[in-house]
């Protein structure tokens, strides 16, 4: 019994193209968190807040990439 349905090809090349962006945006905001702490002694965003970011593109993107594969 199969709790989900196996992904397409199309699937699984949205998820690689999700996952890259999420981690470049992660990326750059642990790079501007960094440099805040540097020289303002305080980070801009909290740990939690960068991971969820990082959660929240990752997925929203993946959705956005196969609804338009479906539109095609």
């Amino acid at each position: 019994m199969k709790l989900f349905k196996d992904a397409s090809k199309r699937e699984h090349q949205n998820w690689n193209k999700a996952v890259s962006a999420g981690f470049y945006i992660l990326l750059l905001l642990l790079f501007v968190n960094t440099i805040m702490y540097t020289y303002k002694g305080a980070e801009l965003v909290s740990s939690f807040s960068i991971f969820w970011t990082g959660i929240i593109v990752t997925f929203g993107y993946q959705f956005i990439l196969n609804k338009k594969s479906e539109e095609k």
